[in-house]
């Protein structure tokens, strides 16, 4: 179990995989050589106005975007209360990003089947089995995605006049300008090559449009009512989980507003599309070259003199990130990847379907969006190429275990707070820290290169030498940063031989507390070690003070 949601865990997601390293709906637009039209006219009361330089436009008086203003002040967790059904809807959706968001939607009053529903599924060659069509038949409601994505399940025998049919594509007035496909090519050297990923002119991948998500869920909650007997507890249901919805939309809305009025501004490349609505609607800045873009996008391969130009973009000065699609790593993706981890450059990695670690859209869009604007170092969202080199000087002085705490009752009233805002009782907190803080080095005193270890009143002291940093990837979307030190010379007895801090900072300053790994085997070995993460706080520091300080995080 993690802590995902905590300040004082350095493990949120629980990852063992180390590395070293808006569009307002409107007119037809062409941007890096793709057309997107989003008709239907503007939302109803946009959220985010005007261009990025106008800052933030989540004002007082400000209507939101479609949505009801009290129900969205109103964040509380729909699944509070016990969902009450009069009727079960049957719902069909074509891929899984809004498969899920069809289920978030309608709680335990629908039954919700998506025909994709992993990333190891191909969705650019998959074929409907009859079962599927059929599926989608018989279905009440059908959600699909439009736009020439999901084209094989709009061949299904639909019948408008019997189901309620939602079709992302057409609520945003898109349409596909020419089949979306994807083959298989024969290299060069006549070995099955790269799976191009062809849209065309059109860019299909609606789920990552914030505006359509939004008209989606207006249109799946209407779709729910007019099935569901007028009055009845289904109706109430849907009601209550769009209203609590429609909460977490406006907190997402807020957190890329937050990024307006704070001018952050990303520039990246992609090797593909794939997010390129989201990015645009927080307000980064596509650099990739038009021509490997336009290239990637159609039938074409990218050109050498294209390959190089992108090359030369991802490492130069002019982008921040990289973002690629992991199911679409042909090898022109992979040289640029390699190329972003060569230069230091922070990588998003974006799937198309909904990854399996993400119960949510929102929460999906929510977490590339911190990774994007990459704000929040405490909780793991920062540029790779901000990290810097540290020393033992910022961990100095003299610290005490915060164990002896968790155990005498004293950080009881933290796990409280923490269970009020998590999705675990205070019990089951105090046992998930109970085996992150395990230690029984009460005391560690660090002064110079040395550093000092205290078990039951014996001290043992060795040197230890900087050995850089290490960022890990959690499987929440976040990072943490581990500095590793490395004892020198003759290690004696109760000193471990590697030593790694955590500490929530990338660069140079003074800690306010730590969490340590410690190991007698390798770095590598020590890295993987992602549930007991040691505790320190200041030796000056009551066990009040201590107590004060968690909850003031």
């Amino acid at each position: 179990m993690t802590d995902e949601t905590t300040y004082d865990s350095p493990t949120a997601g629980n990852s063992n995989n180390p590395n070293g390293s808006a569009e307002n709906a409107a007119s037809p637009r062409r941007r890096r050589g793709i057309l997107y039209a989003i008709g239907g006219g503007a939302l109803a009361a946009a959220l985010i106005i005007g261009s990025f330089a106008a800052g933030s436009a989540y004002r007082a008086g400000h209507p939101l975007n479609g949505v009801n203003a009290a129900a969205a002040a109103d964040t509380s967790n729909a699944s509070d209360v016990a969902d009450s059904c009069d009727v079960t809807l049957d719902v069909v959706a074509s891929v899984n990003q809004w498969g899920s968001l069809a289920e978030e939607l309608g709680g335990k009053c629908v039954k919700v089947t998506s025909l994709i529903n992993s990333t190891s599924a191909d969705p650019h060659d998959y074929e409907a089995t009859p079962q599927d069509l059929a599926k989608l038949s018989k279905a009440q409601i059908v959600v699909l995605n439009g736009a020439g994505y999901d084209g094989w399940a709009e061949k299904a025998q639909l019948d408008p006049s019997k189901q309620r049919i939602v079709n992302v594509g057409d609520l945003m007035g898109i349409t596909a300008t020419e089949e979306h496909s994807h083959e298989h090519e024969e290299s060069a050297e006549g070995e099955e090559g790269h799976h191009h990923h062809h849209h065309g002119s059109t860019n299909p991948h609606l789920w990552f449009s914030p505006d359509a998500v939004l008209k989606a869920s207006q249109a799946i909650t209407k779709a729910y009512a007019d099935a569901a007997p007028d009055g009845g507890a289904t109706e109430a249901t849907v009601q209550r989980h769009s209203n609590a919805w429609n909460g977490d939309y406006a907190q997402f809305v807020a957190l890329v507003n937050k990024g307006r009025t704070a001018g952050v501004e990303r520039h990246y490349a992609a090797t593909e599309s794939v997010a390129n609505y989201l990015l645009d609607y927080i307000g980064a800045v596509d650099k990739t070259p038009a021509t490997y873009t336009n290239a990637m996008n159609s039938e074409a391969e990218p050109s050498a003199s294209d390959l190089k130009n992108a090359i030369g973009v991802i490492e130069g000065k002019d982008v921040d990130i990289l973002v690629v699609n992991p199911q679409e790593m042909g090898e022109f993706a992979k040289k640029l990847d390699a190329a972003a981890k060569s230069h230091n450059k922070t990588i998003i990695s974006v799937t198309e379907q909904l990854p399996e670690n993400k119960k949510t859209l929102l929460e999906w869009l929510t977490s590339i969006t911190n990774q994007a604007l990459a704000t929040d170092v405490t909780n793991g969202y920062f540029l790779t190429q901000d990290v810097k080199d540290r020393t033992l000087a910022d961990y100095e002085g003299e610290w005490q275990s915060v164990y002896p705490y968790l155990k005498d009752g004293t950080l009881d009233s933290v796990m409280e707070a923490k269970a009020k805002k998590g999705d675990m009782t205070a019990e089951e907190y105090k046992e998930y820290y109970d085996t992150g803080y395990k230690t029984d080095v009460e005391k560690i005193i660090i002064k110079g290169n040395e550093m000092s270890f205290t078990r039951g009143g014996k001290t043992t002291t060795a040197t230890y030498k900087y050995d850089g940093f290490r960022i890990l990837d959690y499987a929440k979307g976040n990072r943490g940063v581990r500095y590793l030190f490395t004892a020198t010379g003759d290690v004696p007895d109760g000193a471990p031989k590697v030593v790694q801090f955590s500490d929530h900072g990338i660069k140079p300053g003074k800690s306010a507390h730590f969490h340590i790994f410690m190991g007698d085997g390798s770095q590598e070995e020590t890295l993987k070690e992602m549930d007991n993460w040691p505790t320190y706080y200041p030796a000056s520091l009551s066990a009040k003070e201590v107590a004060t300080e968690m909850l003031a995080h």
